[in-house]
């Protein structure tokens, strides 16, 4: 085998680059090396689309094949997913619940107007012991799409929206789109709609300010390689790895903060993955560790910005 060696002049992709290698962006003044947030999904899986719906062309959970807009790919009677997810409603996200409650963690919890108005007590239950509610657009298998008029989409947020207040009585002020689906004009909306955060894009271990037409919003990431159903159900990884990624993911950000000042970790676990008994210890041990930390701070995505 041949090792190449680098020209001195040429700069190589590396997690170690000293801090001037990004000098443009100013160090996030937090006041711990890092900030968590936690945000637990109670997305509702409709099977049977309504007329001027968007749909992902796949969907984690459940067994056997997904709904498709490829050939063979059944449309609806998804069983199994269908059943995954209102477990998820009805005890994953409250099992999280308890598991956060009992470490001191406050977590956020993201609804949408389907599961607020199709789901008898969810919305009660989640004002009660959530921390901070946001708003997750109609349903899981409800996307925002690029397909959608402008006018279209500005009435998919703001009837989103006003579902899930008026369920809840909170006051929304956060927003995290199904599948992360979101256009060229989503942020805009979102800012025009009074919101002042969401989490939609990965793109920094900090929260990120937007500017334009979606001044005053900001990014607050939580990454997918962290989120549970898609290392487990995407990925098809294990519990067992699962929890050493988090681990390691913590360990990483806490050496990284040495370097570039503090940085932010959004966990993105929803009630029918991490929620499920055979997974939710995984839940207990990262959180406490997190809670155990004193270089950590854990706090609402609110609060975060």
């Amino acid at each position: 085998m041949t090792i190449e060696i680098n020209p001195p002049d040429v700069t190589v992709f590396a997690p170690t680059l000293p801090r001037t290698f990004d000098t443009h962006r100013q160090t996030w003044q937090a006041p711990a090396k890092l900030t968590v947030s936690v945000l637990l999904h109670a997305g509702y899986y409709l099977d049977i689309p309504e007329p001027g719906q968007y749909r992902a062309l796949l969907m984690p959970g459940g067994v056997g094949g997904s709904y498709s807009e490829l050939p063979g790919g059944p449309e609806a009677g998804q069983v199994a997913k269908v059943s995954q997810y209102e477990f998820g409603l009805t005890n994953g996200v409250d099992r999280l619940l308890r598991i956060a409650a009992s470490h001191g963690v406050p977590c956020a919890v993201a609804l949408d107007a389907y599961g607020c108005q199709r789901v008898p007590g969810l919305a009660r239950r989640m004002a009660e012991t959530a921390g901070e509610i946001v708003a997750r657009g109609e349903a899981a298998t409800s996307i925002i799409d690029s397909r959608m008029s402008v006018q279209d989409e500005r009435d998919y947020i703001t009837s989103s929206l006003a579902a899930v207040r008026e369920a809840t009585g909170a006051d929304v002020t956060g927003w995290f789109s199904p599948e992360r689906g979101c256009t060229d004009r989503t942020t805009g909306l979102l800012a025009e709609a009074g919101l002042s955060w969401f989490g939609d894009w990965t793109v920094d271990e900090r929260p990120v300010p937007l500017e334009g037409a979606a001044s005053g919003l900001r990014s607050v990431p939580f990454s997918l390689d962290t989120e549970d159903a898609f290392q487990i159900y995407t990925r098809n990884g294990t519990f067992i790895d699962y929890e050493q990624l988090l681990n390691d993911t913590i360990d990483r950000l806490l050496a990284d903060a040495d370097i570039v000042g503090p940085r932010f970790l959004g966990l993105s676990w929803a009630g029918w993955v991490l929620g499920q008994a055979c997974y939710a210890d995984v839940a207990d041990r990262v959180l406490a560790r997190i809670a155990a930390d004193p270089d950590i701070r854990v706090v609402l995505p609110s609060q975060v910005i």
